[in-house]
């Protein structure tokens, strides 16, 4: 299967892959596969779990930077 990307997406996903050690390949593979699972598991649209995330990113303000090495 190919699928066509935007440049800016597939160099963001290059870049991904170039900084986790991974092969971009499997990095595809795998936000599918997350992407897949979370869909099948609600019953809400794309627009409404982006809300929700934006709403809960208010919630991490406040929360000192983590400073631990491990």
């Amino acid at each position: 299967m190919s699928i066509e990307l935007p440049s800016t997406v597939e160099e963001q996903l290059r870049d991904l892959a170039v900084r986790q050690g991974r092969d971009i390949d499997s990095l595809i593979q795998e936000a599918i596969r997350e992407y897949l699972e979370a869909a099948a598991i609600t019953d809400l649209e794309p627009a409404e779990v982006a809300q929700a995330q934006v709403a809960l990113v208010g919630e991490l303000q406040g929360i000192p930077e983590w400073k631990g090495g491990e």
